[in-house]
């Protein structure tokens, strides 16, 4: 079964925002010319950063197998998945911690000995 991310206002705001500057210094560097290497190099850097940003906002969501495992996908990341019997507790938290979350409305799994991660499913019961 698979759970989408919930996309909270604040991530959200800050997200976009830097998407649309990327976006705009690309159209920047487009009307003044990619003449040298250089400005060629760093079109293609804010291009691959942009659309990595957006892969990682379109693509994340938690899954649970068959086998009984929780897997986590953000973007092109897949984290180790997490087996279902290893959690040891799941509380809320809002937590700003960088993470597989696009939401301040966070849980954070305890799993095996030392080992957490926060997640923000758009339905935290189910």
């Amino acid at each position: 079964m698979r759970y989408y991310s919930k996309k909270g206002p604040i991530l959200s705001l800050i997200v976009w925002a830097l998407v649309i500057t990327l976006i705009g210094t690309m159209i920047f560097l487009l009307f003044h010319g990619l003449n040298d290497s250089d400005t060629l190099f760093e079109f293609i850097v804010i291009a691959i950063a942009c659309v990595l940003i957006i892969w990682l906002w379109m693509n994340t969501y938690y899954e649970i197998t068959n086998k009984g495992l929780l897997k986590v996908v953000t973007g092109p990341f897949h984290y180790t998945s997490i087996e279902i019997k290893g959690i040891k507790s799941i509380t809320k938290t809002r937590n700003f911690i960088s993470s597989p979350a696009l939401s301040m409305d966070r849980i954070e799994i305890q799993y095996n000995k030392w080992h957490s991660i926060i997640i923000s499913p758009k339905d935290k019961n189910q």
